[in-house]
């Protein structure tokens, strides 16, 4: 069953239509034939309501697809509610929903209770029609939205009595706020000893795909990069020239662990980290992320492996957006000590930790392998 029904209004009705018909009986018996005709007037019109009620909403459906939108924070969305009725039609009934405050209704009132919203909307639909409700919305905090309760309010088109519709499935419908980018400075230096994508004029690697001209032959260069359509056109050897290149990827490991929880300003370190994403997607420059929250999966932590472009930036994005105070945190010197067992430390990796002691002893190895910044919190950094 999809709607859990609540028609308290019509088992008052029964007892009213068991009252008129004992009535009906009096005026019958006492020969009052125009109170009869009157009592059966009004027991139809309860019958008729009765029933009404009993089937109203029956044949009402949801399409409850799932469907995931992401915001950028004080961005625009919406809920998109569509329903289908196979049955009677409904008339000036009443939708509700229940959402968390991760995104505010744009133009409507609405009753906030904590850290939910309630929103109540007209909702009219008739016999094998088919409607869909939008409800503007704007990126209020970063996080993940969801609708956890809906019901639908059917009222009696000529009475006062009303059931209520409650939806039991989980509602697949998800709005996804991404974090507020704050401007952090930012700077990184490619490294010309390891072979990448960054374009150098003093590496020591070139890229075979990015021919950029020719020069005279000398006896030091390979004979696989004469450019013979040059030489034949010059009637001299012509090298090829390629564009040197250099790594500058990234990487970012966030620690989000205070003794049993999450750190105080978890939001604040979660905007600086997806500002420093930001900044990465603008240069072109490849990065990876890790933070120590437990996930299921080959990674015992939320990891992002390398990767650069838009498609990296959404992923980014989306992992720091599904970050609560409520998930379980895993100690930072088990993740480092992951990440120097199973991964291949980039050129740059920045470590931001209100805590360096605790990765001491990764500090001082990864100081000879990479180049090593370590980033506290703000306040920190302002007493520094």
């Amino acid at each position: 069953m999809l709607w859990i029904r609540h028609d308290e209004d019509a088992k008052n009705m029964k007892w009213v239509l068991g009252f008129l018909l004992v009535l009906f009986i009096m005026a019958m018996a006492f020969l009052q034939f125009a109170a009869a005709a009157a009592i059966i007037f009004v027991v139809a019109a309860v019958s008729l309501q009765l029933i009404y009620l009993r089937q109203a909403g029956k044949k009402l459906v949801f399409q409850n697809e799932r469907l995931r939108k992401r915001v950028l924070y004080e961005g625009e969305s919406s809920w998109q509610l569509v329903f289908h009725n196979e049955g009677l039609p409904i008339w000036g009934g009443h939708l509700k929903i229940w959402f968390h405050h991760t995104v505010e209704p744009i133009g409507r009132q609405n009753v906030s209770f904590g850290d939910v919203i309630e929103l109540d909307l007209p909702f009219t639909i008739g016999h094998k029609q088919t409607i869909e409700i939008e409800v503007p919305l704007t990126g209020n905090r970063r996080g993940i939205s969801r609708i956890t309760k809906m019901e639908v309010l059917i009222p009696h088109p000529f009475g006062e009595a009303s059931i209520t519709l409650e939806y039991q499935p989980r509602i697949l419908h998800e709005q996804l706020v991404f974090p507020k980018l704050q401007k952090y400075s930012f700077g990184y230096t490619p490294s010309p000893q390891k072979p990448g994508q960054f374009n150098l004029k003093h590496s020591l690697f070139d890229d075979a795909f990015q021919p950029i001209g020719t020069r005279d032959y000398v006896s030091t260069d390979q004979f696989n990069q004469i450019h013979w359509k040059a030489s034949v056109r010059m009637q001299n050897y012509q090298t090829k020239i390629f564009s040197q290149v250099a790594n500058e990827s990234m990487l970012f490991a966030l620690n989000v662990s205070a003794h049993y929880g999450t750190i105080h300003d978890l939001e604040e370190r979660i905007e600086e980290l997806a500002s420093y994403v930001e900044n990465c997607f603008s240069a072109g420059i490849p990065y990876a992320v890790a933070v120590n929250v437990r996930s299921a999966g080959k990674m015992p932590y939320l990891y992002l492996s390398t990767g650069l472009g838009q498609k990296q930036r959404q992923q980014a994005l989306e992992l720091l957006s599904i970050i609560s105070k409520n998930n379980a945190t895993l100690p930072y010197s088990t993740m480092l000590g992951h990440l120097d067992i199973h991964t291949e430390l980039p050129y740059t990796t920045y470590l931001l930790t209100d805590k360096p002691k605790e990765a001491l002893r990764f500090i001082t190895k990864w100081s000879m392998q990479t180049e090593l910044t370590i980033l506290p919190n703000r306040q920190e950094r302002e007493l520094a």
